[in-house]
């Protein structure tokens, strides 16, 4: 059902108000702003508080400390967490996106996967974070939010569901539980299976462009020919 916006309702209240007995100027007055508002408060939906109370998240600072233990820690792994750190400080506010790769028991169904980005998405909204899912192949989902410093958190949660393949953002790809031996052999074969179609149909279109030089050119010496003997014939 559709809500009505609180003006509305505050309209209602006093048609109400007035309905129950002749109201004088007098009476009009002696609502204080204090009343107005409580009158608002009791009416205004938990919904309508919600969106009044809203505040987009606040950019957290870089945790200096974290990142000087892991740069003097020694490993290619603390180095690449630290730069990490770096890089999700520094993310905007703004908008932002990240891809996710998907596996699950006979996948892909196109249907399926939007039931498992549906839950996720339910999953996230439920604690606060505004994101939008879309389906761009059967095996892949798209994560787009408005508030660039959910990025981070989103990433992680999506990361820990047994579904999830592995997650791709600012450039980065991060496995995540669906990324067995299974899964790569299955993701080999059909890396090949695409490779031998793009190869087969470069190949058709080479035979094909082939295929109309070679037409060209004879149509080109049929043309020379009979210019050659129109040629003769008016010596």
């Amino acid at each position: 059902m559709a809500r009505l916006p609180t003006v509305s309702l505050l309209l209602l209240l006093v048609i109400a108000w007035c309905s129950a007995r002749p109201k004088t100027s007098r009476d009009w007055s002696k609502l204080s702003d204090k009343d107005w508002e409580r009158i608002e408060s009791e009416w205004e939906t938990p919904e309508e508080k919600e969106e009044y109370e809203f505040k987009m998240p606040e950019k957290k600072g870089i945790d200096l400390e974290q990142v000087q233990k892991l740069m003097k820690k020694k490993g290619k792994k603390n180095q690449a967490k630290a730069q990490q750190l770096i890089q999700e400080s520094q993310q905007s506010a703004g908008p932002t996106m990240m891809f996710a790769t998907l596996d699950y028991p006979d996948c892909c169904d196109k249907k399926e996967t939007e039931t498992i980005a549906s839950r996720w998405r339910s999953m996230l909204m439920s604690s606060g974070m505004d994101v939008t899912t879309y389906i761009i192949e059967d095996d892949q989902v798209l994560f787009s939010t408005q508030a660039g410093l959910h990025a981070a958190e989103i990433r992680d949660f999506v990361l820990k569901q047994p579904e999830c393949v592995a997650v791709e953002w600012n450039s980065k790809r991060e496995p995540g539980p669906a990324e067995t031996p299974e899964w790569k052999a299955k993701d080999e074969v059909k890396k090949a299976e695409k490779k031998a179609r793009e190869d087969a149909k470069k190949a058709e279109e080479a035979a094909v462009k082939a295929a109309e030089e070679k037409l060209k050119k004879k149509r080109r010496a049929a043309k020379r020919k009979r210019q050659a003997g129109s040629s003769k014939e008016e010596l």
